[in-house]
């Protein structure tokens, strides 16, 4: 069961859950959920998408159209989020009508570079060295103390896109110039053996829980 965080309800099976986003995660998600018998509704800014194929209810909207944000929200009794990219705004609507979870500040550190960044630091939490640059000149300036080094987008990457190696003074222009934005991240190179993943989650009453390391 779901525990409400903006109050003491428990959110029970048979409750409908409303994911805004709608790829693979949202369809593992979804399935997750009515296996425990929860209903789910998602908004997909396509048609027929892989959470909506097996969904309860699939919307089709983008995610700037508030209006239909706030209906969507109306319909069901807790909304998630199926990626970090869903905007900030998105969430508010839909928190000012039921329960969000993760919140709007998860959210808002998780899509910005600079501010999980600058979390990590704030908390202690070890991190490779980093950088923010918003110009060319100031890129080459980081370069001086970290390259080489990977260039990112502060925002809007995800899976490799919007990142940039450089290896060398020759690639730091074309860098700045194929990632095409006003503020980015420059991380150290980290040499490393493999990656591995660990997934860990609290609820609303603090208890928590972590699953066995991905590698």
């Amino acid at each position: 069961m779901i525990k409400n965080s903006q109050s003491s309800v428990v959110i029970p099976p048979g409750s409908t859950i409303g994911i805004l986003g709608s790829g693979q995660l949202g369809r593992m998600t979804t399935i997750a959920a009515k296996q425990m018998g929860y209903r789910v509704h998602v908004l997909s800014s396509s048609h027929d998408s892989p959470a909506g194929q097996v969904a309860d209810l699939e919307i089709q909207a983008n995610f700037d159209d508030l209006y239909t944000i706030e209906a969507f929200a109306k319909r069901v009794d807790v909304v998630t989020v199926e990626t970090e990219n869903v905007p900030v705004e998105t969430l508010e609507t839909a928190a000012e009508f039921v329960p969000a979870f993760p919140g709007i500040r998860a959210l808002e550190v998780c899509q910005n570079r600079k501010l999980e960044k600058q979390f990590l630091v704030d908390n202690q939490i070890p991190t490779c060295k980093f950088q923010v640059v918003r110009s060319l000149q100031e890129l080459r300036q980081a370069c001086n103390k970290l390259m080489p080094a990977v260039l990112k987008t502060t925002t809007g990457g995800y899976d490799g896109k919007g990142q940039f190696v450089i290896r060398s003074e020759d690639e730091i222009e074309t860098a700045w110039q194929q990632l095409d934005t006003k503020e980015a991240i420059l991380e150290e190179l980290v040499d490393f053996d493999f990656e591995f993943s660990i997934v860990g989650v609290r609820n609303s009453a603090g208890m928590l829980a972590a699953y066995p390391s991905i590698r």
